[in-house]
């Protein structure tokens, strides 16, 4: 007489896992951040003016884009001057160094496609095609004099980062006007940048301190996560 197979009680009831347990998965997504340094105080007095970076992540590969005056400057408070990108390869090592400063660094993350994350990364090497590379100041960095040069209210950190984060993000500062005041800057400086300008204030942000008002403020794109980096932070 054949044999039937009986399924044992303890496998009908499945597998269990305690309750007070969790397992997590976590899926890596890709993503942007916009880096806003603050001011900081320094040997030669404050420096207000602030910073800007933007760090793209995948599951591949990780850049920082790091535009600023790295070079020879001119002009009244050197407003002008070589347009030196540095493109780290290491978000640990950038953000060491700005915490070096004593400044406090903000990042505002937004989740990405592993397209809009590629245009983006497209979009700076792009802009290193002609350029004449310099000699790096760390092994987790290159650097690069682009051809246009850096300019305080037209092609700056902050004009620089959002170049990029619009390709991913279309409109994130349409609503930029509202928030262009020139956080940041002297009265005196105010009226040079107007100065500059025909008399007019500039159209477009461009100070760091503005742009982070307006990505605490505007709601197009919420953050995923909003973290601040600075030194002795785990």
């Amino acid at each position: 007489m054949a044999r039937t197979e009986q399924t044992p009680e303890r496998l009908k009831a499945g597998v269990t896992i305690k309750a007070e347990k969790h397992t997590t998965i976590q899926l890596l997504s890709p993503k942007v951040e916009l880096l806003i340094g603050g001011p900081y105080k320094a040997t030669d007095g404050m420096h207000t003016y602030g910073h800007m970076a933007l760090r793209v992540s995948t599951v591949k590969q990780e850049r920082v884009y790091d535009f600023g005056r790295y070079g020879r400057t001119n002009g009244e408070y050197s407003a002008t001057g070589d347009g030196i990108l540095r493109v780290w390869t290491d978000f640990g090592v950038y953000i060491r160094g700005e915490n070096s400063y004593g400044r406090v660094t903000k990042g505002f993350s937004y989740n990405l496609t592993e397209e809009q994350a590629t245009k983006i990364l497209y979009h700076y090497e792009q802009l290193t095609v002609g350029a004449t590379k310099r000699r790096a100041t760390h092994p987790k960095e290159e650097e690069y004099k682009l051809p246009k040069d850096y300019d305080a209210i037209t092609n700056n950190c902050a004009t620089m980062s959002l170049s990029g984060a619009r390709l991913a993000l279309p409109g994130i500062d349409a609503q930029a006007s509202k928030y262009n005041e020139g956080r940041g800057m002297s009265d005196v400086e105010k009226i040079a940048a107007r100065a500059s300008n025909f008399g007019f204030w500039p159209s477009h942000i461009f100070m760091p301190a503005d742009v982070q008002v307006m990505l605490e403020t505007e709601r197009k794109y919420t953050p995923s996560k909003i973290e601040s980096y600075r030194r002795g932070a785990k």
